[in-house]
């Protein structure tokens, strides 16, 4: 029905614009010098009126009639000079050009702009019917009334399920931010870890981030088997360029799922084709759990890559013998890349105050406090309340405080 209407609206501007070229030029319609010729004639009988009335005198009347001559022949030579007179009489050429770029350029060019910046593909979903049928609405409506209760009546149980209705709702900013006041209010276990982790994850465009690094860290410190962190600790590993540690973490995780495990099938995806991206067989790498030394020597990397603070929580030293490698480029490079890419995407969504929140927290553990500064302050623009916003507020002064005070 609404591309019925658009239909319609569109033939109606068409009808409206072509109506005027599709009648064509009149033989009738005088040029403008004849209008012109006119109104000069009235003036010089309006000379013989006032030298009759005794106003002008024979020589001023004459002066006054050689000036209206002159500007009639010069109305004359220019009608005569016109370089273009399309629309005098009936230029068939000029009106058929015309018509073709209305009727055809027109509204092929403004198809060609609505299917490259609209979304054609999307069914029309009034607001009315998203309230009772749209099933993420309903879920991130709820998580907001749920979360104005728990603003009074905080909860770490409260704050668990608000964080699955959120990440639920794929608003995995506020996800992460629930997840971790749950954690906050004592909810230390490993799933909440590795559901903050992967909640920063989607957050991050994918990018296992330091801070998702160290979640999962956290969680498999207290449940080794916990195979959401153990697949994106394998994640984090590819993505650092350990390729063939990523296949044996993943290999492990395959070997030790169910047979029936909804995983399996994207977890084996991610092994073919991390391997082909390695070039190597992935049957030719033993299946390997995350080691204590492998995680340390991870956290290590990225925490000295970034001057990282580990936050509260985070395990001081994970059992293990493996020394900390210098962190080398592709890490700086590829941590910079994911937080820019956040800055990037937060400058066509200005409005994303959670995304405007973690872009200050990942500035301050970067050291840019000048940057972080500016991202909170974005944020409690777009919401002065929050209370997540104020506490990172408070953790990049204390930061900047630290940074400049004397040795």
């Amino acid at each position: 029905m609404l591309w019925l209407i658009f239909v319609a609206l569109t033939l109606a501007i068409l009808a409206i614009l072509l109506y005027p070229l599709l009648k064509g030029g009149t033989s009738e319609a005088a040029p403008r010098v004849d209008y012109d010729i006119v109104v000069y004639r009235n003036q010089l009988a309006e000379i013989d009126q006032e030298i009759e009335r005794g106003l002008l005198s024979e020589e001023q009347a004459e002066a006054a009639r050689a000036e209206i001559y002159r500007r009639m022949l010069a109305a004359e030579d220019a009608e005569l000079k016109m370089p273009f007179k399309l629309l005098h009489g009936d230029n068939r050429a000029a009106r058929i050009a015309a018509v073709a770029v209305i009727a055809i350029v027109l509204p092929l060019g403004a198809g060609l702009l609505y299917a490259a910046l609209g979304s054609p593909e999307l069914p029309g979903k009034p607001y009315a019917w998203r309230q009772t049928h749209d099933p993420d609405f309903i879920v991130g409506s709820t998580a907001d009334k749920l979360a104005a209760i728990l603003q009074d009546n905080p909860s770490q149980g409260g704050y668990k399920r608000l964080a699955e209705m959120y990440f639920t709702a794929h608003n995995y900013a506020q996800a992460a931010i629930a997840d971790r006041r749950a954690i906050e209010l004592g909810d230390n276990d490993a799933v909440t870890w590795s559901e903050l982790g992967e909640a920063i994850v989607m957050t991050s465009d994918g990018a296992v981030v330091p801070e998702a690094m160290m979640a999962f860290t956290n969680s498999l410190a207290i449940n080794p088997q916990g195979e959401r962190s153990r697949f994106y600790i394998g994640l984090a590993e590819a993505q650092i360029g350990n390729v063939k540690q990523a296949v044996a973490i993943w290999r492990d995780l395959e070997k030790s799922s169910p047979p029936d495990a909804p995983w399996l099938t994207m977890l084996r995806e991610h092994i073919d084709a991390f391997a082909k991206q390695g070039g190597f067989d992935p049957a030719s790498v033993p299946p390997s759990p995350p080691s204590a030394g492998a995680l340390q020597a991870a956290n290590n990397a990225m925490t000295k890559a970034l001057h990282l603070t580990v936050p509260p929580g985070a395990p001081a030293a994970i059992p293990g013998n493996a020394a900390p490698p210098t962190p080398g480029n592709n890490r700086d490079t590829m941590i910079t890349a994911m937080v820019q890419r956040l800055a990037d995407r937060l400058k066509t969504t200005p409005n994303d105050e959670a995304g405007w929140v973690e872009l200050a927290r990942s500035y301050n553990v970067m050291g840019k406090q000048d940057l972080a500064r500016d991202a909170i302050a974005h944020a409690l623009r777009l919401k002065p309340d929050d209370a997540d916003a104020k506490t990172i507020q408070a953790d990049i002064e204390k930061s900047a405080a630290a940074m400049t005070k004397p040795e």
